[in-house]
């Protein structure tokens, strides 16, 4: 798996990394201190989840790491000819990826481990990352648009009706929008001059930006209704935890708020959006009026 870190040198990757999960642990206990959290605290919430929910919970996370695999071998068999993955072997490395990324940023992690996996199947690996980048990119494309859309919720005055209207219009321009972007960026690249030693990346570069651009508009049409359905799958998984440990919250404050949570989660910096993740939590637990302690009690049982 060397020729998957050339970039960087091991040592200064451990030290990112490590940087990131001392940074991420330094926000979380200062949070937890100055709330005034507890342990037994932590314990009571999570004593408060019914075996239901819990069983609810791991279905719930399964169905959307199967949701991720699936995307991206949805993305392999449209630019890879003839070479792709059982839905069950992309799962595995998915899933593998997606633990893994509580310890380094899942940004790397699950690139990493698909293409570790994706190699033995004879796919080389600038293939299986390009495409596990691509597949991720659309869940940030997906999350801005759900932001964008949380705005347009607060600004309508709690208007649903014009909230999702405005999120489908983004999700339909913006998937019309991918193919000619991504050619327009492999156009750009063959016009830049680069230095001898970057020609090699530049040019594998702006052959994937070509294959990506080359998939068909029904594929990234459903790219994208994947995307939105298992950005709706994770809002409902967290935001009914939240509801489990404290049934009289309003859930739409949460739901609105949940984009910039998100949002936080995937800093790549930090592992998981750890620290992060429940800052935002706590935050958006505190304007709801739960007290400090127990909302930081809250999003700690939620991790």
């Amino acid at each position: 798996m060397g020729d998957i870190s050339d970039t960087a040198p091991r040592g200064a990757k451990l030290r990112w990394n490590l940087a990131g999960i001392a940074a991420g642990l330094g926000i979380l206990i200062l949070v937890f201190s100055i709330s005034g959290a507890s342990l037994s605290g932590i314990l009571t919430s999570l004593q408060r989840v019914s075996w239901v929910t819990y069983v609810a919970a791991g279905l719930s996370l399964a169905l959307i790491v199967v949701l991720a695999a699936w995307k991206w071998k949805i993305v392999l068999d449209e630019t890879l000819d003839g070479q792709s993955l059982p839905l069950g072997l992309a799962t595995s490395a998915t899933a593998t990826g997606a633990l893994l990324g509580q310890i380094i940023s899942i940004q790397v992690s699950v690139p990493i481990v698909r293409a570790w996996i994706a190699r033995r199947r004879g796919i080389g690996v600038h293939a299986a990352v390009g495409t596990s980048l691509f597949e991720q990119m659309l869940e940030l494309v997906t999350l801005g648009f759900a932001a964008i859309a949380s705005v347009v919720l607060i600004a309508t005055s709690g208007s649903i009706w014009v909230a999702l209207a405005a999120l489908g219009a983004l999700c339909i321009c913006g998937t019309l929008a991918i193919r000619p972007t991504l050619a327009l960026g492999a156009t750009i690249l063959n016009w830049l001059p680069a230095p001898s030693i970057l020609a090699g990346g530049k040019d594998r570069l702006s052959t994937g930006l070509r294959l990506m651009s080359d998939q068909r508009a029904s594929a990234l049409g459903l790219l994208m209704a994947i995307s939105l359905f298992r950005y709706a799958a994770i809002t409902a998984l967290n935001v009914g935890i939240m509801i489990a440990i404290a049934p009289s919250i309003d859930p739409m404050p949460l739901i609105i708020a949940f984009p910039i949570i998100l949002l936080a989660a995937s800093l790549p910096f930090l592992p998981a959006g750890l620290g992060a993740a429940e800052l935002s939590w706590v935050g958006a637990l505190v304007l709801q009026g739960i007290d400090p302690a127990q909302a930081t009690e809250m999003a700690i049982t939620l991790r």
